[in-house]
């Protein structure tokens, strides 16, 4: 129905945009979750750099003070190293600050003074950037990384805290290390003047390995230790290489990842390139949007990282929650807009409906009955109109058709049965010529009276066509069944009496039908059909070719086929056989051949009359085959005329 192809039709649009719309809303709010959650974790990134960062500016501050203590100064100044008393105030400083170690250097860079056990003096820290820029005046600090005997030295017990045992990471980088002792600090070193005199520097730290106060302040301003579903929402982390030596995350088992490694994407761009990185990343159990970037010593090398993760859960949570009200409103307005086109084309197609409920009826032969005009529609009102006038001018015109047709068909059928009488007369007598009955005719008078001959039969066949036809046109076309005898009844007659075009044009009839083919059929009607078909093989078929006659039985019918060898029929030729006045001029020969064009039409017709089928089939250059099919006998009396084959 068009008003179920109008709402198709409506419907499609509505829900190819819906989908693009929901698509592109969706896409929308997961780019601007993902969009604020990387702005916010850059933000945080730079508040965890801040609080690093303040924390290097205590050392800083610590060892400034410590540098301008007289007491300091004038053991410097002195160069009494022993001095216990100097010692012991700069051991109060380092634990009143939280400092893991405090030393004093001398001018020419030997530490001369620790002031945790076990006290070790006597090394060098030339090669210290940070001690070489306190010697020339600046103070610095920054991070280190101190190997395990510079952390003995440093203090009893740094060493352990730095050793940590690496553990098996997944997307980890290879590698052959199974432990980590080297110590990742926060140091600084401050000079101490006498003037424009540096008599030494002051130079401490604390070891970030394990020092986990500096990743939970960070963690606490930033996240305020919030946790969703049991999870912390943000993490930090300190990275000495690509292995945690301070970090929030947690293990299934509660522990600190101390020890866990970062995957090899991170590694490679952070460390390796000096890179920032941002984006999704499987922290230890859990999906974080997680933030890296470089730690840099003095000297600008890469000796680790600043990790700072959020959570992604609670932000999917969040997005997927929006997706859903989103998502239902897409759906209530996909139907509202559903049930918008229903009306829509309920309305456009009723009337269009009804146009072609009227067609059918005007075309099916009814009495038309005005069109109700709708004028919901200005287009489909002036259409019913239209169409309402169109009808009234079409019933008027078909009832004048119908007059005339009917005083044509009155008269053709009059002159042809009128002329019946006569020509059977002229048969009689050319006949008789022809066999001499009424005296001797010359060679030249013969010739004559064959070319009367021959028109004669043409005569005769229009006769009986048109006579078909009228009956056909006049509805009268009705079979009046008999049993047929399709051998001795039809075919053998008819063979004989077209014997002589038949031996003229030197062909073969292969006769297959066999004696015992019997119809229950009209036996007038089932002699034109055969005569039709067997005539048209004849005259166009091959010289010297071959016709062959064939039936076999299935069911309550019997099929036909008539085939000859010829010139065939070309395929664009075979939908109009058997249409009315329809001739195929396809060759020389044919275009010779006269004819009324009606062989073909009667024929189907006297097969659908009796509730058979013909069809066509030709292979051009090589044959043609009529295939028709009757009603069989029945010799129990049962007969099949009030079915039909389909």
């Amino acid at each position: 129905m068009l008003r179920t192809k109008l709402f198709k039709g409506f419907a499609l649009i509505v829900v190819i945009f819906s989908v693009l719309s929901g698509y592109m809303g969706i896409w929308t709010v997961k780019r601007r979750i993902i969009e604020e959650v990387q702005t916010r974790v850059r933000l945080d990134l730079g508040s965890a750099w801040a609080i690093y960062n303040g924390k290097l500016r205590e050392i800083e501050v610590v060892l400034r003070l410590a540098a301008l203590k007289e007491a300091v100064v004038n053991m410097c100044q002195e160069r009494d190293w022993s001095n216990l008393e100097v010692r012991n105030r700069l051991e109060r400083i380092r634990v009143n600050f939280e400092l893991d170690f405090l030393d004093v250097v001398a001018p020419d860079g030997r530490v001369v003074v620790r002031t945790a056990a076990p006290y070790v003096t006597g090394d060098f820290k030339t090669a210290d950037p940070l001690v070489t820029a306190a010697l020339h005046g600046d103070v610095q600090v920054g991070m280190q990384v101190l190997s395990r005997m510079e952390l003995e030295h440093e203090a009893d017990g740094l060493a352990e805290r730095a050793f940590l045992e690496l553990e098996e990471t997944p997307h980890a980088r290879k590698s052959e290390r199974k432990v980590e002792n080297r110590g990742m600090v926060m140091a600084g070193a401050a000079p101490v003047r006498e003037g424009g005199q540096v008599l030494g520097v002051i130079y401490g730290g604390l070891l970030v390995n394990r020092n986990h106060e500096l990743v939970d302040r960070i963690c606490d301003t930033i996240f305020r230790n919030e946790t969703y579903q049991n999870l912390p929402v943000g993490t930090a982390t300190i990275f000495l290489g690509d292995c945690r030596i301070a970090t929030t995350v947690r293990l299934k088992n509660g522990n600190r990842a101390i020890g866990t490694r970062v995957s090899k994407e991170v590694a490679d761009r952070v460390l390796d390139n000096g890179d920032p990185w941002i984006g999704d990343a499987f922290v230890v159990q859990d999906w974080y949007l997680a933030a890296y970037e470089p730690i840099k010593d003095g000297l600008g090398q890469v000796i680790g990282m600043l990790y700072v993760g959020i959570l992604k859960k609670p932000f999917e949570d969040y997005g997927r929650s929006i997706i859903v009200r989103y998502l239902w409103v897409s759906v209530f307005v996909l139907f509202v807009a559903l049930m918008v086109a229903f009306i829509i084309s309920n309305r456009l197609a009723l009337p269009i409906h009804r146009l072609v409920e009227a067609s059918n009826r005007l075309a099916s032969g009814e009495r038309h009955a005005p069109v109700p005009v709708d004028d919901s529609c200005e287009e489909t009102a002036r259409l019913t109109q239209a169409f309402n006038a169109m009808a009234a001018t079409l019933v008027e015109r078909e009832e004048k058709l119908k007059a005339l047709n009917r005083s044509y068909m009155e008269t053709l059928g009059f002159v042809s049965h009128e002329l019946k009488s006569p020509v059977a007369t002229i048969t009689n007598y050319i006949y008789l010529l022809r066999e001499q009955r009424l005296g001797p005719l010359n060679e030249k008078q013969l010739k004559a009276v064959r070319t009367v001959e021959m028109n004669s039969h043409r005569l005769v066949e229009m006769v009986r066509h048109y006579l078909n036809l009228a009956r056909i046109e006049n509805g009268e076309f009705t079979p009046v069944r008999t049993r047929v005898d399709v051998l001795t009844d039809v075919l053998e007659p008819l063979l004989e009496s077209i014997a002589p075009e038949i031996e003229a044009r030197r062909m073969r009839v292969a006769n297959l039908v066999s004696p015992d083919v019997v119809l229950n059929a009209d036996l007038n009607m089932v002699r034109e059909v055969f005569e039709n078909l067997v005539s048209n093989a004849v005259k166009y078929g091959r010289d010297g070719g071959q016709i062959v006659l064939a039936a076999v039985r299935e069911g309550d019918f019997v099929k036909f086929s008539v085939k000859n060898e010829g010139p065939g029929i070309p395929p664009d030729k075979l939908g109009s056989l058997f249409q009315k006045f329809s001739r195929l001029e396809t060759t020389e020969a044919s275009r010779r051949q006269k004819g009324t064009g009606l062989g073909l039409f009667i024929t189907k017709n006297i097969v659908d009359a009796h509730g058979g089928k013909i069809t066509v089939a030709s292979e051009p250059g090589g044959w043609t085959e009529f295939v028709f099919s009757l009603p069989a006998y029945d010799a129990g009396g049962v007969s099949p005329s009030a079915g039909s084959q389909t």
